[in-house]
């Protein structure tokens, strides 16, 4: 039941051509659902010698994808690989694996019949698939696993070395396929940290379908947050700027590789501004607007202007219920904010007439509110 696919058949991952062009591999054997490689979705990837608790939570990783109805891509092998496969499938999710070699043997491993015959797995081979491990056939698998996904996960990495290093850090230094989180909790070494440094976003460990629909509609355009929400292919040349093509709506305005990319600061779109939200919410540091901009990866000016917003909503929504009588330090304690952020965002909010701010001692409440002017404990 193993198929073939050339480059020029119908059925070829779109993706692929889109994002890796003549590099794209020119056969493809594989045995499953095909249709399901051009569906996106989240990559996990990982080491294959892992402790227990790590296997438990990508497992976790991988139901939540698949009950997100999003489709988790891995490359099979054992370890963090395999583990994520196994919460995906044993969820009823769809999985695409993308392996390096042994396709022959893989299709009629056990674990998988059930999901192949029906229509819910694809596993994908770009090389004989009589063929035996080898390392560069790992390596240049990585490559296929990101450009078939949305977003990606590295739960473990070696540092400095390995496929899963290797790959990682080829997307964030070269080819940007597509935003890269990295593994936030517990002890995660120094190979996260290492990612960490050259641009990766922490995980923020979503426990919802739309929180993890959040985390895979981030783009990551020239290490920073770009503001649609969609997923980005590689800078292309500086001559492609002088072609007579017309130019797409990304590259209209090009700027240095080192700057950052262009962000509408003052008016962030709301799609983005929700994935924004979910980040924010899911952060355990307090917020300011150094931490914020090491988190999303973008510039002070941008972490200001979402923090600013982020702090009113959440304001807003504090006082919205109640009549309660709150002091700032109570308001910040409340949102997990430092003082002087909550200072300027209750100022602004009574300024548009949001909140009333009562005599001294200095204490604030909705405005319209019916409540009593002194709390219970005065």
């Amino acid at each position: 039941a193993i198929w073939v696919l050339s480059r020029a058949d119908a059925g070829y991952p779109r993706c692929f051509k889109k994002r890796l062009g003549e590099d794209s591999p020119p056969i493809l054997y594989g045995c499953g659902e095909g249709s399901i490689l051009d569906t996106g979705g989240l990559a996990v990837v990982g080491s294959r010698n892992v402790t227990d608790p790590l296997i438990e939570y990508t497992e976790a990783v991988g139901r939540l994808t698949a009950e997100s109805r999003r489709t988790l891509v891995s490359g099979g092998a054992r370890g963090i690989d395999q583990a994520a496969m196994r919460g995906a499938l044993g969820a009823g999710g769809c999985v695409a694996g993308v392996l390096g070699d042994s396709l022959e043997r893989a299709v009629v491993r056990r674990e998988y019949r059930d999901a192949l015959m029906g229509g819910r797995l694809v596993l994908m081979c770009p090389y004989d698939p009589a063929a035996r491990f080898q390392v560069g056939h790992a390596m240049q698998r990585n490559k296929l696993i990101y450009a078939l996904a949305d977003a990606a996960f590295v739960v473990s990495s070696d540092y400095g070395k390995g496929g899963t290093w290797t790959g990682a850090v080829e997307q964030l230094d070269t080819l940007k396929f597509v935003p890269i989180y990295v593994r936030s909790n517990g002890e995660y070494g120094k190979g996260i940290e290492g990612l960490r440094d050259k641009g990766a976003i922490p995980w923020p460990n979503p426990r919802s379908p739309e929180s993890l629909e959040a985390c895979l509609n981030v783009r990551i355009g020239s290490g920073s947050i770009c503001p649609d929400g969609g997923t980005t292919a590689p800078d292309e040349p500086d001559e492609s700027a002088t072609s007579e093509n017309e130019p797409d709506e990304e590259s209209a305005e090009p700027t240095p590789p080192s700057a950052p990319a262009k962000v509408p600061v003052d008016k962030p779109s709301e799609t983005l501004f929700a994935t924004v939200r979910t980040l924010l919410e899911r952060m355990e540091e307090a917020r300011t607007e150094a931490s914020v901009a090491a988190c999303l990866n973008v510039s002070k000016a941008q972490a200001g202007v979402w923090l600013k917003r982020f702090i009113d909503e959440r304001i807003r929504e504090l006082f919205k219920q109640t009549d309660e009588l709150r002091t700032e330090a109570e308001v910040a304690e409340a949102l997990g904010v430092v003082g002087t952020q909550i200072r300027s965002s209750l100022k602004r909010l009574v300024d548009e007439g949001t909140l009333e701010k009562l005599p001294p001692p200095v204490r604030y409440r909705r405005a319209g509110s019916i409540g009593p002017l002194f709390d219970r404990e005065v």
